[in-house]
């Protein structure tokens, strides 16, 4: 007879409730009943294991069924592309730093540590678009990750701001020293410290006032697309190798006509540079970056890229001097190739958030074995995963939500390539499902293939593939023509 993994669980707990209550019905004294008791708790030690272990399902991912559902949900939630009008850019930040003292995010070693200071502050930094036809917005948190629980909070705001959650693309710079207290989940506490249900609530009221203000301050603006190299500043810390790497800053430039300038950067390095046992809240090298840019221009904001596998490099010390050296060496690269950037009016946007279908928790304990499903969403909790787009003329966002690993990123540049599109590639978009590597790297006995990589070997692949297809989506779009000029 034939099982699926939830049916033979049940069945074995079936088989061990009849062998207790045999063993009961048939103790004629009281001192053979706790001669029961005690076989009973020693045949529960030894079968419990068969319940909660499991062998790690390695079914190609195109034999599956979550594969099929999802590629039909692509297909029924096409994505939404206008040619209008100019474009019109506006932005804005806002003060999102809870009081100290407050959890700290990324690390579980902590056990949910608080910050007792504030070194540098974190900020929600959001870019509205509207070309007359729709309006998208991109949001950046200085965060670990987009919290779940925000993103509930804010699909119940969208209503009230007159939009539909596939207009907002939601990211997070990362840093591991930024606040946490914002799951419930025992799994999730661990990472980010105790639950406090007003950090959720006071975070999503906050951008929701971002969104606000950033509307409020649109205006006809030209776009530009850069990508500068940065090999010297990432490493694969997965592989060690130097080939599979992303090495590229990539950037977009915002220009009005007054001559204002705004900066949204992307790269593929953790924020990571800071000691992970001081008490004390940082945006980490991506603050330093956003900082020494607006030094020089009006508005400056940053998003972790696929940063799954690789960390950034540096050789200072000090207690905030790798973060330092890290943000100001990029800043000076980015500065230096930012004034090449030609940028022009363009008249096509468009979004996209389709749901992205998943196998059953694959949970590790070894090369061959993961914990039972049940157990993993016990410890995280379930929570809907999408794949994400925000399309500005010929340059396509596309967001996971995992620690995307940068090993991905030469396929999805020439598919955009192929679609005649630029590509940027960014991780956090208010789902997680862990990190998602090649498959050839999943029997590596390492924290990202092993601990941390939730849902089997072949998570990667698959959510690359629904990326390459979220692209091609986009390239319908045509040329980014003023509507005089099309036809």
């Amino acid at each position: 007879m034939l099982f699926s993994h939830t049916a033979l669980a049940k069945y074995r707990i079936h088989k061990i409730t009849q062998f207790i209550n045999y063993a009961g019905l048939n103790t004629a004294t009281a001192s053979k009943k706790k001669t029961s008791r005690s076989w009973y708790w020693l045949l529960l030690l030894l079968l419990l294991p068969a319940c909660m272990v499991q062998r790690i399902d390695r079914t190609p991912y195109q034999q599956t069924d979550y594969y099929q559902e999802t590629l039909a949900s692509l297909n029924s939630h096409p994505a939404t592309i206008t040619t209008g009008d100019t474009l019109e850019v506006g932005w804005a930040k806002v003060n999102i730093t809870p009081p100290a003292p407050a959890p700290l995010a990324g690390y579980g070693k902590r056990l949910g540590m608080d910050y007792e200071e504030v070194h540098d502050t974190a900020w929600v930094r959001t870019f509205a678009f509207d070309n007359g036809q729709t309006e998208a917005y991109f949001v950046s948190l200085d965060l670990l990750i987009v919290p779940m629980l925000v993103l509930q909070e804010l699909e119940k705001q969208y209503p009230t701001l007159g939009l539909k959650p596939e207009q907002v693309y939601l990211s997070a710079t990362h840093s591991h020293t930024s606040f946490g207290g914002w799951g419930r989940k025992i799994g999730v506490k661990l990472l980010s410290g105790e639950f406090e249900k007003e950090i959720v609530q006071q975070l999503t009221q906050q951008i929701v006032q971002s969104i606000q203000l950033a509307r409020q301050n649109l205006t006809p603006t030209r776009v530009g697309y850069g990508s500068a190299n940065a090999a010297s500043m990432v490493r694969n810390r997965l592989t060690k190798s130097r080939e599979d790497r992303d090495t590229e800053l990539r950037f977009l430039k915002f220009e009005r006509p007054d001559g204002t300038t705004a900066v949204l950067s992307f790269f593929s390095a953790h924020p990571t540079t800071l000691p992970s046992m001081q008490p004390i809240l940082s945006r980490d090298y991506p603050g330093v970056l956003v900082d020494a840019l607006e030094e020089r221009i009006e508005f400056a904001a940053f998003s972790a890229g696929a940063v799954g596998s690789h960390s950034a490099v540096h050789f200072q010390e000090a207690p905030f001097g790798g973060m330092e050296e890290v943000g100001e060496r990029l800043a000076t690269i980015l500065r230096h190739d930012l004034h090449q950037v030609e940028t022009d009016y363009i008249y096509t946007l468009g979004y996209n958030r389709v749901p992205l279908l998943l196998p059953e928790p694959q949970w590790r304990i070894s090369e061959n074995l993961r914990l039972a499903p049940m157990l993993f969403n016990w410890l995280f909790g379930k929570h809907p995963a999408y794949v994400t787009s925000l399309q500005l003329g010929d340059i396509v966002l596309v967001g996971a939500p995992a620690d995307y690993s940068g090993e991905f990123m030469d396929e999805l540049e020439s598919a955009a390539a192929k679609e005649g599109l630029e590509v940027i590639a960014t991780s956090f978009n208010g789902g997680y499902i862990g990190y998602v590597t090649p498959a050839e790297h999943y029997n590596l006995d390492k924290y990202e293939t092993r601990s941390m990589s939730f849902y089997g070997p072949h998570s990667g692949n698959y959510l690359t593939e629904m990326l390459q297809l979220l692209l091609r989506q986009h390239a319908t779009a045509g040329p980014a023509l003023p509507p005089t000029e099309i036809n």
